[in-house]
């Protein structure tokens, strides 16, 4: 359908000006139908009568068309926030026709905001096509929220075995099954720029390295995330891909709402956890990230980076180093509330596990996998004096991490079961009389060589049912 857009006198349409409103509609709606963008706005140009009319009915923005090919996301998003305006307070489905699929998480992001509105969405890319119905996600649900948001870092279609056909897939659902979700699923080979995504209000978000190639450096992912300000939950799973010594600092991001954190796999703990500010940080899980092989220095020296004065043994000293040194400053900069503290193959330096237990006076469970911790962090358990500085007379003892209750050692091969009897002994016969209600309740010392049975039972005696030695 041709339209002519040249300004023209009203009579000339005499046959289109005589028809009822309602009739004009539903012949616009039918052209709008033809798969063009723009035809709201084509139809609109033509005279003073369409114009009113095409404007003042929501059900002509319902349908909102996006083809992506030689047009800029300024341009993407204007279109987004024009249709989903002018359909108030109507629903609006959204069609998708892209020749980038990289740009599928930028685009979607335009209409997001209005998630209650958006009742179906199709996506079409190279000869594919798939459609949801929100709705249909959420129809036991007396409310649509957006909860989480997982990106896989690959080559979107790119198995010649076709096993990803499922990468089209956007949206799924998720929750119980009286309160319903809608989540987002998105590979693609980069995470987007952040000047082109609008804010992602998303609750939980899961980022995925699947290849080298495909490797965030962290002030690209830090830059993501300061469009994420609701995120309560984190999770980054990398492959050790180690970015080299960074030219210039990262940007510092402020997330108030995380609770969560879970980076796995990763080379960058240090730049990552040294530039977040998460003040409401309860759980912190780290998990293989230790690496025996060397990494490139830190892009800027720091108060801590000298050398263990323990000389404790490791294997895995540049990683140690760089995750003590990323903790102290998350810890510096946040003070978090944490509560637990996870660190699965996940080490420090003894000098660095003196200053995080000294941080951390909520702390309740402490579990750690494959450390090469030795007797002198273990002694930190026990209780010391503390020195008032006063000069007055008696000593005031302590102990630190002094909430914790729980406490998981696996796979510890460098301490000595000794020194761990008489760090846990001395802890509960200070904290069981003076703090009872902030005392260990269960330990689990778990394949720890040197912990030998005749340790076991030496602790038993003191922990009772509280112990489990496997």
């Amino acid at each position: 359908m041709i339209i002519s857009t040249v300004n023209k006198d009203i009579h000339s349409f005499s046959p289109f000006s005589s028809l009822p409103p309602e009739l004009l509609i539903e012949i616009f709606l039918t052209c709008s139908l033809t798969g063009d963008w723009h035809i709201p706005l084509t139809l609109s140009k033509v005279c003073c009568l369409w114009r009113d009319l095409i404007i003042s009915s929501p059900c002509m923005w319902q349908i909102v068309v996006v083809l992506d090919s030689r047009r800029t996301m300024s341009s993407i998003r204007t279109q987004a926030e024009l249709w989903v305006a002018r359909s108030s307070p109507l629903p609006f489905n959204v069609v998708l026709k892209l020749t980038d699929f990289e740009r599928l998480l930028p685009i979607m992001s335009c209409f997001l905001p209005n998630l209650a509105r958006l009742m179906r969405c199709t996506v079409t890319y190279d000869g594919r096509t798939h459609e949801t119905s929100l709705s249909d996600l959420t129809l036991s649900s007396p409310r649509r929220i957006m909860h989480h948001l997982d990106i896989l870092l690959k080559t979107p279609f790119g198995d010649v075995a076709g096993e990803d056909e499922d990468d089209i897939v956007i949206f799924f659902s998720c929750g119980s099954t009286t309160y319903r979700h809608i989540s987002m699923k998105v590979a693609t080979t980069k995470l987007p720029h952040a000047e082109m995504v609008n804010p992602l209000l998303f609750t939980s978000l899961d980022i995925s390295e699947t290849a080298f190639e495909h490797s965030v450096r962290s002030p690209d992912l830090l830059r993501f995330l300061a469009h994420c300000p609701n995120l309560e939950h984190l999770y980054f799973h990398g492959l050790c891909n180690d970015e080299g010594t960074l030219d210039a600092p990262p940007p510092a991001i402020a997330l108030p709402r995380l609770h969560t954190l879970l980076l796995e796999e990763i080379c960058n703990q240090r730049s990552i956890l040294s530039h977040l500010f998460l003040p409401a940080l309860r759980e912190l899980h780290l998990r293989h990230i230790n690496v025996d092989y060397p990494l490139e220095p830190y892009y800027v020296p720091e108060e801590g980076d000298s050398d263990d004065e323990s000389h404790d043994f490791s294997q895995s000293p540049h990683s140690d180093l760089h995750t003590g040194m990323g903790l102290r400053k998350l810890l510096s900069r946040s003070r978090p509330p944490l509560e637990v503290l996870d660190m699965d193959l996940s080490d420090m330096r003894t000098k660095d596990f003196r200053w995080v237990f000294d941080k951390l006076p909520d702390l309740k469970q402490f579990s750690i996998v494959g450390s090469d911790m030795s007797d002198s962090v273990v002694a930190l358990f026990v209780p010391f004096v503390i020195e008032d500085g006063d000069g007055q007379d008696g000593e005031r003892m302590g102990v630190r991490l002094p909430q914790l209750s729980v406490l998981k050692m696996y796979s510890c091969q460098q301490l000595s079961g000794g020194a761990l009897v008489k760090a846990l002994r001395a802890r509960v016969h200070y904290t069981d009389h003076a703090t009872p209600d902030a005392t260990l309740a269960t330990v689990v010392i778990s394949n720890c060589n040197d912990f030998t049975a005749g340790n076991a039972q030496e602790l038993s005696w003191d922990l009772h049912d509280r112990l489990h030695v496997s």
